[in-house]
């Protein structure tokens, strides 16, 4: 099904989790390697990052992985303990390809729709498009200018297939966390990626972006900053 080494050690993960449980929680798949593999495999992404925003949901699911294990929400191997608080619970976990890290984040900022049926990936349910939307938003506004992570949010925005609804709602929820610097900062982040010399192919390197032209990502770029 992916084309990616990485990505299928990850669907071999997704497959022994416990969909249900964490349907039940409502802790979704999300972040960057729920978009890449539901979307196309854009570049690489190599973590597992489930997010819950209803408080209810993540105090359940944290009390029973405290209890029972992270073997709870499915065959996991760790290779480190778990930490649990406020915030996530987090830990690296066993794959084909060596270690990957495992995280369930507690989002406070916004609220989180009730994903579609078709809002899944290997079984497992991600975010709606327009929370994907609205966690990347805020993820750029935080870290845009982290060159240690070479553009990663806004070029996931860029490649994303959000409709203008989406997109919108998206966008709504982020600027009623954040205010204008959500806006502010994802022109920032595109104008960086474009006009600083030689960014934007380091980038592509790095990411491993090899089934999207400089050309075609220039043009999604200059979208996004439209939008």
């Amino acid at each position: 099904m992916f084309e990616r080494l990485q990505h299928r050690s990850i669907e071999d993960l997704l497959v022994e989790l416990d969909g249900e449980r964490l349907r039940a929680a409502h802790c979704y798949f999300g972040g960057g390697t729920a978009m890449v593999m539901r979307f196309g495999e854009w570049r690489v992404s190599s973590d597992i990052d489930f997010m819950v925003s209803d408080w209810a949901g993540y105090k359940a699911i944290r009390a029973q992985i405290v209890e029972r294990g992270i073997g709870v929400v499915g065959a996991l191997d760790p290779l480190r303990e778990v930490i649990a608080d406020r915030y996530g619970i987090r830990t690296l976990v066993t794959s084909g390809t060596g270690p990957i890290k495992f995280e369930i984040v507690h989002e406070g900022r916004i609220a989180f729709d009730p994903p579609s049926q078709g809002d899944e990936v290997c079984g497992i349910t991600t975010l709606s498009v327009g929370d994907m939307v609205a966690s990347k938003l805020l993820a750029n506004d935080d870290r845009w200018a982290d060159r240690a992570l070479f553009s990663r949010d806004v070029i996931d925005l860029a490649m994303l297939p959000a409709d203008a609804a989406q997109w919108s709602a998206g966008r709504g929820k982020a600027v009623g966390a954040y205010g204008p610097s959500v806006d502010k900062n994802l022109a920032r982040a595109v104008d960086d990626l474009l006009t600083r010399s030689e960014w934007l192919a380091t980038c592509m390197r790095e990411l491993q972006i090899e089934t999207v032209t400089d050309e075609n990502l220039r043009a999604r770029l200059a979208d996004l900053r439209a939008r």
